[in-house]
């Protein structure tokens, strides 16, 4: 009778634990798939001087209809002291914006915006060291604007 019920713990037990495991892998395959799918894009590469560096302006979305492209620029090079991860970041299209980069020597890379409006953030952290310099500056807005004339009629 002993043996009887061992077995029967024993069965109970291994039926419990391979439903709760059959249950948590149901539970993160769920989880997956209910996940965005996200993508980053590289829209846009600057060389420096020297072409050892190049600065990237990469967008990414997350495939919801609700949800505005992000972006942000980093800076690769052989040299691992001249790299840089997410140095400027933004949302919407880099035009909306008004970005540019541009390298002012082969260390020193300029980030400009004509707006404020869609920046994220602006990380001089995400450097590896401080022998790549960043500098951030907002350009004053252009406008598009169509001036109106007024002209007046003598009767």
């Amino acid at each position: 009778m002993i043996i009887k019920l061992k077995k029967a713990l024993i069965l109970i037990g291994a039926w419990a634990f391979y439903s709760i495991v059959i249950i948590w892998g149901l539970f993160v395959l769920l989880l997956e798939g209910c996940s965005a799918v996200c993508y980053d894009e590289v829209v846009e590469r600057v060389a420096s001087p020297n072409g050892e560096q190049v600065a990237e302006i990469t967008i990414g979305d997350c495939g919801g209809a609700t949800t505005d492209f992000f972006g942000s620029v980093n800076v690769v090079s052989g040299n691992p002291e001249l790299q840089g991860d997410k140095l400027f970041g933004f949302s919407g299209h880099p035009r909306e914006s008004g970005l540019e980069v541009k390298w002012i020597s082969d260390n020193e890379l300029e980030i400009s915006v004509s707006s404020l409006q869609k920046v994220r953030s602006i990380n001089p952290n995400g450097r590896n060291s401080t022998k790549l310099k960043v500098t951030y500056a907002q350009r004053p807005q252009t406008t598009n604007s169509l001036q109106v004339r007024s002209t007046q009629v003598a009767h």
